[in-house]
C-alpha cells in the first residue's frame, strides 16, 4: 500500500515538472515569437519611412518620363541605366533594413555613397538646359496626370478630349483609363495618407499606372501626346 502510494506520489510530482516545464517551454516560445514580432514590425516601419525620405516615387516617374520622351537613343540609355541601378540599389538597402531595423543607420551611409554617384550622373545629363527644363515640364505632366487618374476616369477622359482625339480612339482609350482608375485608386486607398502623392507608396502608385498610361500613350498621335503633356504642366 505505501509502495503504491509512494509511486502515485512520484508520478504525480513527475507530471506537475513536466507541465511547469512545459509552460516554461511555452513562455519562452511564445517571448521570442513577440520578439520577432516587434523586430519585423520595426524593419517594416524603418524601410517605409526610408522609402518616403529617399522618394522612390520620383525615380519611378523619371523613369516613365524618360521611356516616353523623344530624347537621343545615348542619352535615354545612359540616364535609364543610372536610374535603374540607384533604384535597385536602394530597393536592396530597403529591404536589409525590413528585416533588420538595427541595419538603418548603416543603409543611410551607403545610400548617400550611392546618391552622391547618381547625382554625378544627373549633372552630366543637367548640363543640358533645355533637357533639364522639358524633364521638369514633363514630369509636372506625369504628376497632373497621376492626379487625373486617380480622382476618377472621367477626369482623364476629360483632358483626352481637350486634345481633340476622336471618337474612335476614345472607344478604345475609355477601357484603358477606366481600368486604369481602379488600379491607381486602390493603391491610393492601401496608403497611409489616401493621397496619390503619398511618398510611403508613390512608387507602387506610379507603378500601378505605368502599362496603362503606356497603352493610352499608344492610341495617341504624337502631335496629341505633346498637346497632352503640355496641358497638364499647364495646369496651376
Amino acid at each position: 500500500m505505501k509502495m503504491r502510494i509512494v509511486i502515485m506520489v512520484a508520478v504525480v510530482l513527475g507530471l506537475s515538472a513536466f507541465t511547469a516545464e512545459a509552460a516554461k517551454e511555452k513562455k519562452g516560445k511564445t517571448n521570442a515569437d513577440v520578439i520577432a514580432a516587434k523586430k519585423a514590425a520595426d524593419g517594416k516601419a524603418a524601410a517605409a519611412k526610408l522609402r518616403a525620405d529617399w522618394d522612390m516615387g520620383e525615380l519611378k516617374m523619371m523613369r516613365v518620363v524618360l521611356d516616353d520622351s523623344q530624347y537621343s537613343p545615348e542619352l535615354k540609355t545612359s540616364f535609364a541605366n543610372a536610374i535603374d541601378k540607384f533604384t535597385d540599389q536602394q530597393e536592396d538597402l530597403l529591404a536589409k533594413v525590413e528585416a533588420d531595423a538595427d541595419y538603418e543607420a548603416a543603409a543611410r551611409k551607403k545610400r548617400a555613397n550611392a546618391n552622391a554617384a547618381f547625382q554625378e550622373k544627373m549633372a552630366a545629363a543637367y548640363a543640358n538646359p533645355d533637357f533639364k527644363k522639358d524633364m521638369a515640364r514633363r514630369m509636372k505632366a506625369l504628376d497632373k496626370e497621376i492626379d487625373a487618374i486617380a480622382m476618377s476616369a472621367e477626369k482623364l477622359m476629360a483632358a483626352l478630349d481637350s486634345v481633340g482625339v476622336s471618337k474612335e480612339q476614345k472607344d478604345r482609350i475609355a477601357p484603358v483609363v477606366k481600368e486604369a482608375n481602379k488600379k491607381v485608386k486602390a493603391e491610393v486607398e492601401k496608403s497611409e495618407t489616401k493621397s496619390a502623392k503619398d511618398k510611403k507608396s508613390r512608387d507602387k502608385i506610379v507603378a500601378s499606372y505605368k502599362d496603362a498610361r503606356k497603352k493610352l500613350r499608344q492610341e495617341l498621335t504624337p502631335e496629341q501626346r505633346e498637346k497632352l503633356t503640355k496641358k497638364l504642366a499647364d495646369e496651376a
